[in-house]
């Protein structure tokens, strides 16, 4: 996880925007993956090479974020030719902030081992930052996948992997979402 800060005459008071919050592409990677999973049919192994084309990343990089989720629970994984990767819960039971947490790591906005940092163990700053990333996962376990997948957003993964490979994704019977607010 990282922010991304914009200056502001505003001061911590800025609106926001100003500063931004950035996943990391392993943490938005794992999350297309299982969001993707959440729509397959239940109990199906789900190929990640056909998934790693549809989202136009490497395979390599999509199995290692497959072992993540494996180890944190929440993917299954079986090898060989029938083999592939599926939920290995009910998206109903996976808590957006927890799954977020086990992708992107806890603690690691703010690391003060890195260089080492002089003030380390006797500064506010980490405990602060630490605070806030709590809050933030917090805030997303009142999700679970299942409420992230419903709506627009099933309907632009399933056009996604409905669709040939190469083409974007989009049919001309199928529109893509814009807004994201549910409901619209």
């Amino acid at each position: 996880m990282m922010w991304v800060e914009h200056p502001s005459p505003e001061g911590c008071a800025a609106p926001l925007g100003r500063a931004t919050l950035h996943l990391s592409l392993h943490t938005d990677y794992g999350l297309r993956l299982v969001m993707h999973l959440t729509l397959a049919e239940r109990g199906a192994w789900v190929a990640t090479p056909a998934v790693a084309q549809r989202f136009d990343i490497s395979v390599h990089h999509l199995q290692k974020i497959a072992q993540t989720l494996v180890r944190a629970g929440v993917v299954e994984a079986r090898q060989g030719r029938s083999g592939g990767v599926r939920l290995a819960r009910d998206a109903r039971e996976i808590r957006l902030g927890r799954l977020v947490a086990d992708l992107e790591g806890v603690g690691t906005v703010v690391d003060c081992k890195r260089d080492p940092c002089p003030l380390m163990g006797r500064c506010r700053l980490k405990w602060a930052f630490d605070a806030a990333e709590q809050a933030f996962f917090l805030e997303l376990d009142r999700l679970t996948l299942a409420d992230v997948v419903a709506g627009p957003t099933a309907a632009a993964l399933r056009a996604l992997f409905r669709a040939e490979p190469g083409d974007g994704g989009a049919t001309p019977d199928t529109p893509v979402p814009t807004d994201p607010t549910p409901g619209n």
